[in-house]
């Protein structure tokens, strides 16, 4: 079995955090936590310290947000003292299937793995809309390849890839108004990564995308199946669709 060691991006997560000490010691390979902090001004240090033991080591580097969270992670990933990365986000807790499922685990140098992961709104869990395609790859060799995008950064590699489907649960909209926040500030990002690109946005695409990716998680992703949680995540998709092409429009009229 190999050592695995978790990459962590945080700013300000002591609440999410705070969960964190019902399941990290679970997962028994993992014996490094490497975290990129942002100038946390809460108590996001003192509990990821309170989460180090003698078998699990935790190195926090301080290092300001960029808008190019790739960059972050590749950075952590180079300071790992293991070949084998997880990589989670301070609002994601891995399942008990999952954590029994990793422990269990031989990795193999060839592939890299995707994992399951599903929404959670207002303590509600999402299944469908947006969480149908969501399999994003979280554990690898770092040898196979590296982090690239500026907000939603995926792991680029010519390995093959296999799916572990005990999911990850996203808290990522503990409410509305924290998700739209986050789509607000993921949209200007996403918008200026798409600037940067020369990609052009006309008005068939500010009214079209937006409008096709509702019908995408509403009515092809079954999202209707999760009832008003359901329609509020696809609807705020695709706001978050419209908003990328408003700000890409501006971008090119300012």
């Amino acid at each position: 079995m190999h050592n695995i060691t978790l990459i962590l991006l945080t700013k300000n997560e002591q609440e999410n955090l705070s969960k964190w000490g019902g399941w990290i010691d679970k997962l028994i390979h993992i014996n490094e936590i490497i975290v990129i902090d942002s100038s946390s001004t809460d108590n996001t240090k003192l509990i990821l310290k309170s989460l180090e033991s003698k078998r699990l080591k935790i190195k926090i580097f301080d290092k300001k947000f960029n808008d190019n969270f790739a960059n972050l992670r590749n950075f952590a990933v180079k300071h790992a003292i293991n070949d084998w990365i997880l990589f989670l986000d301070a609002d994601e807790i891995p399942s008990s299937k999952l954590i029994n499922y990793l422990n269990k685990l031989n990795l193999d140098n060839n592939y890299c793995y995707s994992i399951k992961r599903y929404l959670v709104y207002l303590s509600k869990v999402v299944y469908h809309g947006v969480s149908t395609t969501d399999n994003p790859i979280r554990l690898f060799n770092r040898n196979s390849g590296k982090f690239t995008g500026l907000v939603h950064e995926v792991w680029a590699t010519s390995n093959k890839q296999t799916t572990i489907n005990f999911p990850i649960f996203h808290y990522s909209a503990p409410n509305l108004k924290t998700f739209l926040n986050k789509l607000n500030n993921y949209s200007t990002i996403r918008a200026q990564e798409l600037f940067k690109q020369k990609t052009k946005v006309n008005l068939f695409d500010i009214i079209i995308y937006p409008t096709a990716k509702f019908i995408q998680y509403y009515f092809w992703h079954l999202g209707f199946v999760d009832g008003i949680p359901g329609v509020i995540i696809c609807l705020s998709m695709s706001f978050y669709s419209f908003l990328v092409r408003c700000k890409l429009w501006q971008l090119y009229h300012v």
